[in-house]
């Protein structure tokens, strides 16, 4: 494990069950140490009703306090919410350090802050980006009580969904004091063929700007100032270029140097020889969950 420190370190109620119900709000069945599985989160887009979906685990030591430290946890491109708690220790780590993992159920999105006229991959009729950082954050907020505050909020993510979690944390510095992201792609201008990009931002030769403003996390890491990082890829990946994490971790390596306030931790001991699967995103679960313990308030 490479760490590479560049920002100073900086009423309980016993009971088996938790209801979050109010007047206002629906009746959920909040039980500390299990699953609340297909939570709706119903929003208004284009004038008309749409839903997203959701998966929660609130840890064994939960009481219902809002200062309950919460991770935004985005799976990859078709993948499942389930596939945090069926592939990786995810759950055991949340109880150990007392996590609510918010685990919504992201489909194709690209985590866009907007659809373009050349969009043609709408995974909803509400950009991905947006979902997160505005409809979900705010469900999160008034049904549960939880993500209230950038100290102890995080949000982690695996392929696309690590792209999303660094793009999100730059672009919303408000919302996430911590960002963690195994096995993603950063670079849009050394990717500008891909068919994913151009599927929700058009062609890189004709959008350029959009490509830069938009996509671009390198040239977005700027904003990352005070928000720890951590970043892992396996060095035998497949799918997305080990090369992408590299970029971005010399990135925020130079940005450190030139102007403080950096902060980034980088895994090279699991990543060795790993390739692009939950096999190895699972092993880091461990590193990454201990990184966040030490970066969000308790």
């Amino acid at each position: 494990m490479k760490i590479i420190n560049y920002l100073p370190l900086i009423f309980l109620v016993s009971f088996s069950c938790v209801s979050a119900a109010t007047e206002e709000k629906p009746a959920y069945d909040i039980r500390p140490g299990k699953w609340l599985r297909n939570v709706r989160v119903d929003y208004n887009e284009d004038k008309g009703p749409s839903r997203g979906l959701v998966q929660i685990y609130f840890p064994k030591s939960y009481a219902g306090s809002s200062s309950t430290r919460t991770l935004i946890v985005l799976h990859g491109f078709r993948q499942q919410p389930s596939d945090w708690e069926n592939s990786t220790p995810a759950a055991d780590y949340a109880d150990r350090y007392g996590f609510v993992l918010v685990c919504p159920a992201m489909s194709t999105t690209l985590y866009e802050s907007k659809y373009f006229p050349e969009t043609v991959n709408k995974w909803a009729p509400q950009p991905g980006g947006v979902f997160i950082s505005k409809t979900l954050i705010e469900f999160l907020r008034k049904n549960f009580g939880i993500a209230k505050d950038r100290e102890n909020t995080g949000i982690f993510g695996i392929s696309t969904g690590a792209r999303g979690a660094l793009l999100l944390a730059a672009r919303h510095r408000n919302l996430f004091g911590a960002a963690a992201g195994l096995s993603g792609d950063y670079d849009s201008e050394s990717l500008s063929n891909d068919r994913l990009l151009v599927s929700v931002y058009g062609h890189y030769e004709t959008n350029r700007e959009r490509w830069e403003e938009e996509v671009n996390i390198i040239r977005l890491a700027e904003n990352l100032k005070k928000t720890p990082v951590f970043l892992g890829h396996g060095t035998r990946d497949g799918v997305v270029p080990p090369h992408q994490t590299k970029m971005l971790a010399d990135r925020l390596a130079q940005l450190a140097a030139d102007k403080g306030g950096y902060e980034l931790v980088v895994d090279s001991d699991k990543s060795t020889g790993a390739g692009h699967d939950w096999n190895y995103w699972g092993s880091l679960v461990p590193e990454v969950f201990a990184f966040f313990d030490k970066r969000l308030k308790k």
